[in-house]
């Protein structure tokens, strides 16, 4: 006996061997497994409410492909006891309440102009909306930009569709789920691109370990050596330090700027556990080879697959180097070799037999701290705080307790945005009382006079959490943004994680001559910001200037007096 159907389903969901099939929503259903591995998305239990409790209208969901759009229509129609064929573009049910629901299974798909036995975009469209003028609803899956072209060809005029078109790109970006009007249109767009998915990742690993999908395993010839198998037993044995580092991992992508899609997620956690490979291929190997932490990265044993970043999820944790970085944890994995402390003894035997043949071999060093990233067992609070340092930045771990609303902000962030605000703008730390805002070249280099053009009380600025939308699409799981505050009026420019540990390194002195240009627009939209509300009433006779000296700044006032001579006052 084996497990060789459930291992075949779990290769179809990555492209290492262009076996794919399944990555794609409307297959994914139909196979057996689904509803075995499928995440249960908040999301369905408002898209229900919206059809069946609210006025009749439009309900388009969008976002790019592999965001999960096929499996949250999947979960809705099941959840209200109607049948999801795959194989039918356009369909109808009835709902709860009575009324006709048109479901559009992939807008999509279908052609932009008319075909034999087929029908195209813009008629669907109109239907939709004779759907809802009937007093009757319409739950649309759509990728953006088929959606956003077709939408605009229901009106009459060009400036009509290129308005309605603005509007409805404006929906996606808002997306706060409410139903708004676009012309005579009641439309509830859902942007599933703008909401957070990294939950996704762990709770789908969650799915695709459980007992009952690998009882078959034990029964079959190769279990004591199959690398698939292993992997399984110690993403178990190891679960809770493997969901956090893969947890993590995802947010700091999505905070700087790689948000991964389902799909994506999906194809690199189905490889992570098989390697690519078959039941009928598995062989017995090094047990150290195929280990889930290297197939994570891309990597078999100490060497870098290449085929393997193909999958787009690897490639992208590949280039976050984690295993590249070096830790304080170092002088303990690598110089005292103390694994029989950091690891369980699974781990440890790994370990063990690999470091014979392997100590002197270029990309050791790596493979350990690869396998101390998902597997350690550490349990002391200072070695824990310095990994999240070491590995993210120094910012990440505060970052998250505020990100998830564990904990509040308070006067320890506000002093890091003041630090570094006085870093940007007189190049020295925060006195506790004023910040200068000056005018200076941006040349990274800090002018010894500069022209002040306003102050900020350092007392009045705080760190404000607040829900984002993401709340009323996932119940349960509410995330906040930060924001500045000074003097009670919060600031539009969110506070990201990108910002606070640049922030950070402004604070120790660290001049980045070249930061990213996503990072750069964020810091100069808060100094706009920043200035527009602090922008003082204009004395044109008198000026203000900093001078900057090694035993403090001086602020000078000079005045241009009636007579045509300039004072100091």
């Amino acid at each position: 006996m084996d497990n060789n159907l459930y291992i075949d389903y779990l290769n179809s969901l990555h492209n290492y061997n262009a076996q794919n099939e399944n990555a794609y929503g409307e297959r994914n259903i139909d196979n057996p497994y689904f509803k075995d591995v499928m995440v249960r998305v908040g999301l369905c239990d408002y898209i229900k409410e919206n059809l069946t409790v609210k006025k009749p209208h439009i309900l388009i969901l969008t976002g790019h492909a592999g965001d999960g759009k096929t499996s949250i229509m999947y979960q809705v129609l099941t959840d209200m006891g109607a049948e999801f064929d795959v194989k039918e573009k356009l369909s109808e049910i009835t709902l709860p309440n009575g009324a006709k629901c048109l479901c559009v299974k992939d807008f999509s798909e279908i052609p932009e102009e008319e075909q034999t036995n087929h029908i195209d975009r813009i008629n669907v469209m109109k239907k939709s909306v004779d759907m809802m003028k009937n007093g009757n609803y319409v739950f649309m899956v759509a990728n953006t930009g088929p959606l956003i072209n077709t939408f605009g060809e229901l009106f009459d005029t060009n400036d009509n569709k290129e308005k309605s078109r603005i509007q409805l790109i404006n929906m996606m970006d808002n997306n706060d789920g409410e139903i708004k009007f676009i012309q005579d249109v009641p439309l509830c767009v859902i942007n599933v691109a703008t909401v957070d998915n990294v939950y996704f990742a762990t709770e789908f690993l969650e799915k695709i370990i459980q007992d009952n999908l690998w009882e078959k395993c034990e029964a079959c010839n190769k279990h004591h050596y199959c690398h698939i198998y292993r992997n399984r037993n110690l993403i178990v044995e190891n679960k809770t330090k493997v969901y956090e580092f893969i947890n993590n991992h995802f947010i700091w992508l999505t905070e700087y700027g790689t948000r991964l899609t389902i799909r994506s997620m999906t194809e690199q956690l189905a490889y992570m556990i098989t390697g690519g490979m078959s039941c009928e291929e598995v062989t017995n190997n090094d047990a150290y080879k195929y280990l889930f932490s290297n197939l994570f990265f891309g990597y078999i044993g100490t060497k870098l697959n290449a085929r393997a970043l193909n999958i787009i999820a690897i490639a992208a944790a590949n280039k976050c180097m984690y295993d590249h970085k070096r830790l304080r944890s170092d002088e303990k994995l690598l110089v005292g070799k103390e694994y029989k402390d950091m690891f369980g003894n699974a781990i440890k035997e790994i370990i063990t037999d690999a470091e014979k043949n392997n100590a002197f071999i270029g990309g050791w060093t790596e493979f350990l701290r690869r396998t101390y990233l998902f597997t350690n067992i550490i349990t002391d609070d200072v070695v824990i705080s310095q990994d999240y340092e070491d590995v993210f930045s120094k910012q990440f771990k505060r970052y998250l307790v505020l990100r998830d609303g564990i904990d509040t902000p308070s006067k320890k962030d506000a002093n890091l945005i003041a630090d570094a605000l006085s870093m940007i703008y007189i190049g020295t730390p925060s006195d506790g009382t004023e910040i200068p805002l000056t005018l200076s070249r941006e040349s990274g280099i800090t002018q010894n006079v500069q022209l002040i053009t306003g102050t900020i009380p350092v007392r009045k600025l705080r760190v404000k959490s607040i829900k984002t939308k993401d709340s009323t699409f996932n119940k349960g799981k509410d995330r906040y943004e930060l924001r500045l505050e000074i003097d009670r009026t919060s600031l539009d420019t969110i506070l990201t994680l990108p910002m606070l540990d640049y922030f950070e390194e402004l604070k120790n002195g660290v001049i980045a001559t070249n930061i990213d240009p996503q990072l750069s627009h964020g810091v100069e939209s808060l100094k706009t910001q920043i200035s527009e509300l602090l922008e003082e009433d204009e004395d044109e006779n008198v000026i203000e200037i900093v001078a900057l000296k090694n035993s403090g700044n001086d602020n000078i006032r000079l005045e241009l007096t009636g007579d045509g001579k300039i004072r100091e006052v």
